[in-house]
């Protein structure tokens, strides 16, 4: 966000006094190199307006996960087994017609081992339940003539998923012989908050991070159900205030604003803004200052709004998490005075935060 800022104060300094941004840059926007940063200044015509909706509507890449597909359980520590052989009451009804399955229920120890009567210590980690099934049988049938074994889990512990953020039940979620996708972590989970933003969940595995859109995965065929969790990972819904946009300037209600459903178009946030300023603002002067594609690069969009129908690009253009639309003063003034209004919000907008003096200043100008 520093470099952000720095971009367009770079930018507004080196225009001679008295002038604004050009508003009619080259056709092939050429960026500009300036204290490090390579900042680009774009008009907002249907050409930007085409290729930021296409940046906002290209899926993210899921082929991994996609293709990933449910395994069969596979026993653990601390798992709780129920182990049954038929026609041996000695071995299984130990409590007689009083035993519950809990009461008789076999503990997985730490070293993946089992006990068992008459088999001793047995290793069924990493086993499904039918090849601890089959292993038990084989080392039973060294003592009994032809078992009969019935193996089941009790209790599903040994793989675990975390769920938290904005959801109503953020925990620590067991997988189960049922496959764990992501639409069951959000059912496990009571669903999002208000104050979610289901478009940047992210999932987190080793040392892979997926960001994905809840919302655009229903719409693509119903994708949650395709994702499957798997032990160790973390799933983590952020807060939709984390990262707004930020309008400044000569707007009515100089703030930040959230994305719903990851979503929220320029015109929108003006809007919600309460427009710009009437008798200060400059429709010819909208600015939208982004992050580029790497982190010394800047992309500034500016759009004149003296056309109405240029609204109606601000309406097709989708704005991004953090973006800063800036609307600048009518009076043709130094631009040394543009970099005297941004400096005093650097640290605040930096740390998530447009403070209350901050915005009292743009304000009164």
């Amino acid at each position: 966000m520093l470099s952000l800022l720095a971009g367009i104060l770079l930018l507004t300094a080196c225009t001679p006094p008295g002038m604004k941004l050009d508003s009619r840059p080259a056709a092939t926007p050429a960026p500009t190199e300036m204290g490090g940063l390579r900042v680009t200044l774009r008009p907002l015509d249907p050409q930007a307006v085409a290729s930021a909706r296409a940046a906002s509507a290209a899926p993210a890449d899921l082929a991994e996960l996609v293709s990933d597909r449910p395994q069969p359980y596979r026993i653990g520590p601390q798992d709780v087994l129920l182990v049954t052989v038929w026609d041996h009451p000695e071995i299984t009804l130990a409590l007689g017609q009083y035993r519950t399955d809990q009461a008789s229920g076999t503990l997985v120890e730490e070293d993946g081992t089992m006990y068992f009567p008459y088999v001793g210590k047995l290793m069924i980690k990493g086993l499904t339940i039918s090849e601890a099934r089959a292993r038990l049988t084989a080392e039973l049938a060294k003592v009994l003539r032809n078992p009969q074994v019935d193996l089941k889990v009790l209790a599903f512990r040994s793989q675990k998923v975390y769920v938290g953020g904005e959801v109503h039940t953020p925990a620590v979620y067991s997988i189960t012989d049922v496959p764990f996708t992501l639409a069951e972590a959000m059912n496990r989970a009571g669903g999002f908050t208000p104050a979610a933003d289901d478009s940047r969940l992210l999932l987190a595995r080793g040392d892979r991070t997926w960001r994905l859109d809840f919302q655009d995965l229903l719409a693509r065929g119903n994708r949650i159900g395709a994702i499957y969790l798997k032990d160790g990972d973390s799933l983590t819904v952020p807060n939709n205030l984390e990262d707004p946009v930020y309008l400044l300037g000569e707007v009515t209600r100089p703030g930040s604003l959230p994305l719903v459903h990851g979503n929220l178009s320029l015109a929108k946030a003006l809007a919600d803004a309460g427009g710009i300023l009437g008798a200060s603002a400059d429709a010819r002067s909208i600015y939208v200052i982004r992050q580029g594609q790497t982190a010394k690069a800047v992309d500034v969009y500016h759009l004149d709004a003296r056309n109405p129908t240029a609204m109606v690009l601000a309406d097709q253009f989708p704005l991004r998490p953090r973006d800063i639309v800036y609307v600048d003063a009518g009076t043709l003034v130094r631009f040394s005075r543009v970099m005297d209004l941004l400096l005093p919000t650097v640290n605040a907008v930096t740390n998530g935060v447009v403070g209350y003096y901050e915005i009292r200043y743009f304000k009164n100008q």
